[in-house]
């Protein structure tokens, strides 16, 4: 086996010191046995010897000069291995630690360059443990430091060291990470530390175990070295390209693959250049390392002030969880975030606190997400007053009326904040986040903040401009592909997040029947470009696909005319639009119904039928839609689509477009309130449908929106809708299950007078059929009895309800759905009693 210094463990040439009496020794210079097979000669610390080096500062001697090296270095504070973050450490195996930490991968160190002026502060024993601690696990030190320092003035908090290579790292995170004390007293005479614990050290990382699961949380410094070029080369983090590119498993929280198991019963000082070591950055877009979750966490310190005291920073997989959840949930129906080129550091803290309050409602965690809801609107509010000048007196009015004022700003007394990267479109895209998560929310308080957030992101927007910026025009020198990508990339998200934040505005209007904020004739821009320029991975991939799309889109406004003046049907906008650009056309075509409807006469008539020339000319701009959708290369009304499922939401509002034109539903649903009672007693109050031969392509679209969750298994979708299902398509399904069921209910009093036409039967042997799949199947909470198979127009009007309550209220991913579930149970009982009340 080896010895210390990699050689022959056979007897050396060179004499050995004596060994002293084990009860003699102090109490730092113990050893844990190792698990080798044979005694492991232990270094010996005496006056005596050639090979004696002793320590200028305390007298201690060391065998080796890199050790006494080390040890000197615990004196002098000097740091000479500096990560290209700017990280500065004492010894290389930190550095090669902290580079697997934070996947530089590409990292490599700087000896010889100044280190970073040190504080003065030392930390005894105990604080140096939990800092070498921390410096391998990824928890947050920031609970500890609180408990172990005093406070410190607003500008003494974070001290920034001198930026490298760009970046600026904080001091005083250095020197909490590097715990040199943790290997003093004798801890460098613990067990060592190998590849194979390497490794399962990072397959513990990976799996986001705390360290004190990894035989790596022990001090990794050691005094045998080994001189093995492939182990050495293994120490410091490095994999063939095959390796790391081949054997790791993206898409998952576990990204390393399962330690190897050593053989026997010994532990392998090198392992084979096949075995992966390492995980591709690449395909963990959404990780957080401890450094950027420290980095967050300190700017948001410096909003202490204004934050509730007892809110407290996720740990850094929490905040991957939440990221990942946002983007491959909410984020998958209104992509405005270019995902390609993501990078958490580039944007602002209140954005981030955005995405990831969304995203912990994505993974269940509900108190997580309401207090990071309320962390990110008030750095949000804070952020716009800071920034008042860059817009207008309209959103100075509206700051006014959060009580955001310069007065309320001097009476805290001022601090410094840590304001980071920022741009005006940064902010339209946190008040997105943002409303994303209150809209939906169960207590009244949080939706009346979404309707704040809602004024004053409609009026952010019309003064950032709802019109096309020009791309500037690159100098030769650098009109390189990969710099005209990355402008065309700034360019199409900031007409994604203007076109989303106008489209989510709208969904305002189809929830809760406020009127349009912001107008179809106000927003100048593009539709969104195709889904294969925007998910391209790089600039060449970007290059191939810009050459497939022959045409520009159209403009928004250009495209919505088109439709509505088209007289035949088919599909009159060129280039079709994408799948994002008909969802965005469709939101447009909803708005003119709501505001045709809205200045229609009679006014006091709550249902407010259309004109017959306006059902006309939206009939048609409807199906001309449908055409555009159909011609789509890209549009699918399967829910796992590789492009995504905007084209199956789009599917769902189609039908609320239609049921809309002959059911005006809006007043009678008081969603806002929250209470399934009073929803219930609402739609109960709603006019009739009539029978009518224009009604047959609406209860055509409802029977579709039933059959698709009774085909797919109503509780199978239920309860795994989070990536597929939106909140847009639930409110559909009330619309749709409301219109189903009164007509049905109407054919009940009309049918002995007025016969079933063709088409009417054929709606209604469809939804019996649909009806009787779900009865067979569906597991209902309520015991009733079982009707007739023969089902009457009556029994499926409730059954239609019955259905559709047990769907939303199976749902476990937003707690609005349970309410609309709950609310159609209550009004299939208000229904119930009536028609009891009838017969007798």
């Amino acid at each position: 086996m080896l010895s210390h210094n990699g050689t022959s463990s056979h007897p050396q040439p060179h004499p050995q010191p004596q060994s002293q009496p084990l009860h003699q020794q102090q109490p730092q210079q113990q050893q844990l046995p190792r698990p080798h097979s044979t005694p492991v000669k232990r270094r010996r610390r005496t006056g005596h010897g050639p090979d004696a080096r002793s320590c200028p500062h305390c007298g201690r001697t060391f065998k080796r000069t890199e050790h006494l090296e080390r040890h000197v270095r615990t004196h002098t504070k000097e740091k000479p291995f500096i990560c290209r973050c700017g990280a500065a450490f004492a010894r290389r195996d930190l550095l090669t630690r902290h580079q697997r930490i934070a996947f530089h991968e590409d990292g490599s160190e700087s000896p010889g360059v100044p280190s970073e002026p040190d504080s003065g502060e030392t930390h005894g024993p105990v604080e140096a443990d939990v800092a070498a601690a921390v410096s391998l696990s990824g928890m947050s030190v920031d609970h500890w430091a609180q408990q172990q320092q005093p406070p410190a003035p607003p500008s003494e908090l974070y001290p920034m060291a001198v930026p490298r290579n760009g970046a600026l790292v904080d001091a005083s995170y250095q020197q909490a990470l590097l715990g040199d004390q943790f290997y003093e007293n004798g801890n460098q005479d613990a067990v060592g530390f190998d590849a194979h614990f390497r490794e399962f050290a990072n397959f513990l990382d990976g799996v986001g175990l705390p360290a004190e699961w990894s035989p790596y949380f022990h001090g990794p410094d050691r005094d045998h070295e080994v001189t093995d070029t492939t182990v050495k080369m293994s120490r410091e983090g490095t994999t063939t390209p095959g390796a790391r590119n081949s054997r790791t498993r993206p898409g998952t929280p576990f990204s390393s693959w399962l330690p190897s198991a050593p053989t026997g019963n010994r532990i392998s000082e090198t392992l084979p250049d096949t075995n992966p070591r390492s995980v591709d950055i690449d395909s963990q877009p959404y990780r957080i390392s401890d450094e950027q979750r420290h980095r967050l966490n300190n700017s948001i310190e410096t909003f202490r002030d204004i934050l509730d005291p007892d809110f407290k920073f996720p740990s850094r997989h929490a905040l991957s969880r939440y990221l990942t959840s946002f983007f491959e949930g909410f984020h998958s129906h209104m992509p405005f975030i270019h995902t390609p080129t993501w990078r958490v550091p580039e944007h602002s803290i209140e954005l981030i606190l955005g995405l990831a309050a969304v995203g912990a409602q994505y993974c269940f965690e509900h108190r997580m997400s309401e207090r990071l809801f309320h962390a990110g609107k008030t750095i949000l509010m804070e952020r716009l007053m800071h920034e008042s000048e860059t817009f207008g007196p309209n959103t100075s009015s509206s700051l006014n009326f959060h009580n955001l004022t310069p007065q309320r700003r001097a009476s805290q007394g001022f601090r410094e904040r840590d304001w980071g990267s920022w741009e005006p479109i940064e902010t339209v895209r946190a008040l997105i986040a943002l409303m994303g998560y209150a809209t939906w929310e169960p207590k009244v308080s949080l939706v009346q903040e979404a309707f704040a957030l809602q004024a004053l992101l409609a009026q952010i927007l019309r003064e950032v401009g709802l019109y096309e910026e020009d791309v500037p025009q690159l100098p030769a020198d650098q009109a390189t592909p990969q710099a005209a990508w990355q402008a065309w990339v700034r360019q199409e998200s900031t007409r994604r997040a203007k076109l989303i934040a106008f489209s989510f505005m709208h969904t305002h209007s189809i929830a809760y029947n406020v009127y349009p904020v912001l107008r179809s004739n106000e927003v100048g821009l593009r539709l969104p470009c195709s889904t294969g320029e925007w998910k391209a991975q790089s600039a060449c991939q970007w290059q191939t696909a810009r050459q497939e799309t022959e045409k520009q889109q159209l403009y928004f406004q250009d495209a919505l005319s088109l439709l509505l003046r088209n007289t035949d049907g088919t599909a009159p906008v060129d280039p079709i639009p994408t799948p994002l650009g008909n969802y965005i056309l469709l939101h447009g075509l909803l708005q003119r119904i709501f505001i045709v409807r809205d200045l229609s006469l009679p006014v006091m008539d709550q249902s407010a039928s259309l004109p017959s020339e306006e059902v006309d000319k939206l009939e048609r701009g409807l199906r001309s839609w449908t055409a555009g959708w159909q011609q789509a290369p890209e549009s699918s009304l399967d829910p796992n689509n590789e492009n995504g499922p905007i084209p199956f939401t789009s599917s769902s509002l189609l039908g609320l477009a239609y049921v809309r034109i002959y059911l005006h539903l809006g007043p009678y649903r008081l969603l806002e309130s929250r209470d399934p009672m009073r929803i219930a007693k609402a739609i109960n109050r709603s006019p009739a449908v009539e029978r009518s031969g224009g009604v047959i392509t609406a209860l055509l679209y409802t029977a579709h929106m039933l059959s698709i969750p009774v085909r797919l298994g109503v509780d199978r979708v239920a309860r795994s809708q989070a990536f597929f299902w939106s909140v847009r398509h639930s409110l559909s399904g009330l619309e749709c299950a409301v219109l189903l069921s009164k007509w049905l209910s109407s054919l009940t009093e009309s049918v002995a007078t007025t016969p079933l036409s063709d088409s009417e039967d054929r709606i209604l042997h469809w939804v019996r059929c649909i009806v009787e799949e779900a009865y067979d199947v569906v597991d209902f909470e309520d015991d009733e009895p079982e009707t007739s198979t023969d089902r009457d127009p009556a029994s499926l009007s409730l059954a239609v309800l019955r259905i559709w309550a047990h769907f939303f209220k199976s749902n476990t991913q937003w707690p609005f759905i349970n309410i609309i579930g709950k609310s159609l149970e209550k009004y299939r009982e208000l229904l119930m009693r009536s028609r009891k009340q009838l017969v007798t």
